[in-house]
């Protein structure tokens, strides 16, 4: 017997199938250009801050001959889970505390440069007074649901120096890959040091990797013959900032490091500061989050973000916000080949958001 596939897998589905994948995105076919989509549930008291629920439409870049069924057959997920759970309220009749806004925005695989850095920073922004966040966390490879109050900062930095130039047969003092090699050793004798203290840790490597600042030289340029002592050569970094750390004194610890060298330093990306309270234990959202867990049999576990979400814009702006993902149970596939989620774990999570929601939006003033 053929069992009849759900309504919200069905959407679900076509949803995905929209091609918003890098460096050319279609998301002609959710709206125009590059524009914010913003849902909203009226609360029957709009003068108490409102709840968001954060998605971005986009994908990072994707290789079909090397995947081995339809690259866009069913893999994009958070977004789609709250607008079932819309679908779910507004059924229902019930008419919630608070305003509850979902957002669907572009870019956030590309920095959110056209994305959520200039909605969060935006008069509509601030007209919609939000007290909560809400947004996307990370698959499960266990029976944890893992939910992030706080995450790493990207940092892409690129240290140029300049020196002396002559013939390659000489010993010429002051160059500019000798102040560079200084620069290189002493970030990758950071990196080493973290490594170790991961791994000093124990646990899971990813559920832990949050807690340290990883440190990656991923382009070195300079230089195009052999025989000759080049004036100038780079050198950029992905670093990711651990929020144990203080990222204003991080950057300036690497600006300090450029100037010692006598290099110039260029931020390719620099974030602000959080500027959000810490989320703790009796923080009311945060009481209602792990009622909804209990709620639903699940085993909530705190971790740091690894990577970077654009929960990280609308902390910045002040607001509180954690990122949660019900998927248990997974292979970590995020941005890899053949990436899927299981289909009875998407159909699990849709009354979790439904529950989690009407939580959230009925925390009183």
């Amino acid at each position: 017997m053929t069992i009849a596939e759900p309504a919200s897998v069905i959407r679900f589905r076509d949803y995905v199938k929209i091609e918003t994948d890098h460096p050319t995105p279609d998301y002609a076919n959710l709206v125009k250009g590059k524009s914010v989509v913003i849902l909203k549930l009226e609360g029957s008291d709009p003068s108490l801050p409102a709840i968001l629920l954060n998605s971005h439409t986009d994908v990072v870049q994707v290789y079909s001959e090397k995947w081995d069924y339809d690259t866009f057959a069913a893999t994009r997920l958070t977004g789609s889970l709250y607008l079932e759970a819309f679908r779910q309220i507004k059924a229902s009749g019930k008419i919630l505390l608070r305003n509850v806004y979902s957002t669907f925005a572009p870019d956030e695989e590309i920095y959110s440069i056209e994305g959520m850095i200039p909605f969060s920073k935006s008069q509509e922004f601030k007209e919609l007074s939000i007290g909560f966040g809400i947004d996307e966390g990370g698959l499960s490879v266990n029976e944890n649901t893992y939910y992030f109050t706080s995450e790493r900062t990207t940092c892409s930095v690129t240290f140029t120096a300049n020196g002396n130039t002559g013939h390659g047969s000489q010993f010429i003092e002051g160059t500019a890959i000798k102040k560079l090699l200084l620069i290189i050793n002493e970030l990758m004798q950071l990196r080493s040091n973290q490594l170790t203290e991961l791994q000093n840790t124990g646990g899971v490597y990813l559920l832990n990797l949050g807690q340290v600042t990883s440190v990656n030289l991923k382009m070195l340029e300079g230089g195009k013959q052999p025989n000759f002592v080049h004036a100038t050569f780079s050198a950029t970094f992905d670093i990711r900032v651990t929020p144990c750390s203080d990222l204003t004194e991080f950057y300036k610890y690497l600006e300090d490091l450029a100037s010692k060298n006598d290099c110039e330093i260029k931020f390719l990306y620099r974030n602000d500061p959080n500027k959000s309270l810490k989320i703790t234990a009796n923080n009311p959202f945060m009481v209602e989050i792990i009622s909804a867990c209990d709620n639903h049999r699940l085993s909530p576990v705190e971790m740091i973000m690894p990577g970077a979400t654009d929960a990280r814009f609308v902390r910045q702006a002040g607001i509180q916000a954690v990122g949660i993902n019900l998927m248990i149970n997974h292979k970590i596939l995020a941005h890899d080949h053949n990436e899927y989620i299981i289909e009875s774990e998407y159909i699990k999570s849709t009354p979790f958001y439904t529950d989690l929601i009407e939580r959230l939006a009925s925390v009183p003033a």
